[in-house]
């Protein structure tokens, strides 16, 4: 703040007030204001209490309003993936995963205040994810991420004069429910038959994936170690993490076992044969680079059967013990899932909460009927 006389080359003299106002708590708010040609120095201080006045107010209004959107996601991942953080603690894959997705989706929110941002920006971003065909999980992975990191800046008070998230009660639209890609037993066996009498390199790992329901990171962490051939068990118990070169708990974050079945023995004896280090499956140089989908959908094209990713394996493996009467409670602790939702949707693929529901239905006639039985059958008689 300053008050300044000048005097021209009249010998005229005014008086000038400058104020500048800056906050505290966000040194990038910062509000400047100067008054030329005051007639005294009384009016001048009035002035300067005025603008200080006018300017405090100004940025005691954006300190509620002042971080960008961009500041909020920046300082956020600063403060969860610093190690002295306690309060949740986030993978690193994981803290990656959420700051792409936020900058890929909010693109548009980066530079506007985030306390200016309302529910008509929040439906914006939803719909352009549902635009992009994306499913309704990948919608509701999106807005939780938004609602996650703008609820934090809440609580902080980075974010003030708002209480709720621009994506808060936005509700998730639901896409056709198409059915999802699976195998049936027929083309299950076609898939193994022609990969092992073609020698296939993947032949091993694909009958692995069928005969235990492991996941693709699971599969790849499989040590001999955990190869129980006494008590007939695998130990699932840990995951690689290709994006991390890591090694890490499995998804549901506990170790699991997978009955040894016959023919699953069969395979791991002859793994074991040629066994060169302490993974159970050999690890093709496409596996290694993530192309597991790729490869396995080639293959399915060549041979003329249903063209599936690597996950749908796990999915074939549940569908087919559910639809041979394994309890679902069972292949639910087998698979290694923690909920009964994602439990559910593999119950409907397999179809046995319909299954037989039609038995009792006895429409059609004998196949030696007469005419006149398949008239009274539909409540016709002779004319």
């Amino acid at each position: 703040m300053s008050i300044n006389k000048i005097t021209d080359e009249k010998g005229v003299s005014t008086w000038t007030v400058y104020v500048s106002a800056r906050s505290s708590k966000m040194p990038h708010i910062r509000f400047q204001k100067r008054i030329k040609g005051l007639n005294s120095k009384a009016e001048a201080v009035r002035k300067e209490r005025g603008l200080v006045k006018e300017l405090s107010m100004k940025v005691a209004h954006q300190e509620g309003h002042g971080f960008t959107w961009r500041m909020v996601v920046e300082k956020w991942f600063a403060v969860v993936s610093s190690p002295n953080y306690i309060h949740k603690q986030y993978s690193p894959t994981s803290l990656k995963d959420y700051y792409g997705m936020i900058y890929k989706w909010t693109k548009s929110w980066m530079n506007i205040p985030a306390g200016e941002l309302n529910k008509g920006d929040g439906r914006k971003v939803i719909d352009s994810v549902l635009a992009d065909g994306k499913s309704k999980a990948h919608q509701k992975k999106i807005k939780n991420t938004i609602n996650m990191i703008y609820n934090w800046a809440i609580e902080e008070r980075i974010i003030r004069g708002v209480y709720q998230s621009p994506v808060y009660g936005i509700q998730i639209t639901i896409q056709q429910n198409k059915r999802p890609e699976i195998l049936n037993v027929r083309e299950i066996r076609t898939l193994l038959y022609e990969a092992k009498i073609q020698k296939h390199e993947w032949y091993p790992i694909w009958a692995m994936a069928l005969l235990t329901g492991m996941r693709n990171g699971e599969l790849l962490a499989l040590k001999w170690e955990d190869v129980d051939f006494d008590n007939g068990t695998l130990t699932v118990q840990r995951s690689y993490d290709r994006r991390d070169d890591s090694y890490k708990c499995t998804k549901a974050g506990y170790w699991r076992t997978v009955p040894i079945s016959s023919e699953l023995k069969g395979v791991l004896i002859d793994l074991q044969k040629s066994a060169k280090s302490e993974f159970v499956l050999p690890r093709p140089h496409y596996w290694e680079r993530g192309e597991q989908a790729k490869i396995l959908r080639a293959f399915c094209d060549s041979i003329k059967i249903g063209s599936i990713k690597f996950h749908t394996l796990r999915a074939c493996f549940a569908t087919q013990l559910l639809g041979e009467g394994v309890e679902p409670m069972k292949v639910m602790k087998v698979c290694g899932w923690r909920d009964l939702k994602t439990m559910a949707r593999y119950v409907r693929l397999a179809g046995i909460d319909e299954k037989g529901v039609t038995d009792i239905l006895n429409f059609l006639p004998a196949v030696d009927a007469g005419s006149s039985n398949v008239v009274n059958l539909f409540g016709g008689g002779k004319d």
